[in-house]
């Protein structure tokens, strides 16, 4: 059974992306055969990794030619339980083709359940910072959200809009939507605002956050700049053991090791 795990903010720059590359090697190391999707047009993932041309197959031909084998639509890794869809969606007319097959919401679960299911453990999804159609076909997708916040007042503000906007698509769209957990990013306890933030997150919402913190160390920022998760640059880091460590807690938690 194939598990879908989505990452998913409305906010930039909390480290969804770093957390879906890191999470997905977790896995990977761990024994898992992992598929990563990156959704997101900003092609993110990609220049995680250093890779400096765009794919020649990835999301575009996910949606707008469903007859690509699977096989060409992945990007092998360093690790052999490791693939990736990259994003391709580099021009506008692609972007837009690609929203206009989106629209069907469901159209990304039922794509995954006739290619994908059986043939990996676990697919991670990286989603565009917003709750436009694409976000939203990889939450219908999913089988677990996870909200990565930055411990600032300012996500704050978003957690809450996208907690409104997720509660309004169980209602409207599938009611089996389920979020994982809330997953503090980037956090310091050496700042202040950092500790009161996250001592309110867990004080409110209790169960709904991972007890992993992820800490806002230098050997993570220094991994993406050399095109590398920071498990595979420094395995004994920190960022490292963090990631890891959630890895086992979802594992875990959902009862899917």
């Amino acid at each position: 059974m194939t598990t879908v795990i989505s990452f998913a903010s409305q906010k930039g720059g909390v480290g969804k992306t770093t957390s879906a590359i890191n999470l997905s090697t977790a896995f990977a190391v761990g024994g898992y055969r992992v598929l990563m999707i990156d959704l997101d047009p900003q092609d993110s993932v990609s220049a995680s990794f250093g890779i400096k041309t765009a794919s020649s197959y990835g999301t575009r031909e996910l949606y707008c030619d469903p007859s690509t084998p699977l096989d060409e639509l992945c990007t092998k890794t360093r690790h052999e339980n490791l693939d990736f869809i990259m994003s391709n969606i580099s021009l506008m007319a692609d972007e837009y083709e690609v929203i206009q097959v989106a629209a069907d919401l469901f159209y990304l679960k039922q794509w995954l359940q006739s290619e994908v299911e059986g043939k990996y453990d676990f697919v991670i999804i990286d989603c565009p910072p917003s709750m436009g159609s694409l976000t939203v076909n990889a939450l219908v997708a999913s089988d677990l959200v996870i909200i990565p916040l930055q411990c600032e007042a300012l996500a704050m503000q978003s957690l809450k809009r996208f907690l409104r906007t997720f509660k309004e698509l169980q209602t409207k769209i599938d009611s089996h939507l389920r979020i994982a957990g809330i997953l503090l990013t980037m956090y310091d306890r050496q700042i202040e605002v950092h500790r009161v933030i996250s001592q309110q997150v867990y004080h409110y919402l209790q169960g709904s956050v991972f007890q992993t913190i992820i800490p806002r160390c230098g050997e993570i920022i220094e991994s993406s700049a050399v095109g590398k998760s920071v498990i595979n640059k420094s395995i004994s880091s920190v960022g490292s053991t963090a990631y890891i460590r959630l890895a086992n807690e979802i594992l875990d938690r959902f009862n899917i090791r």
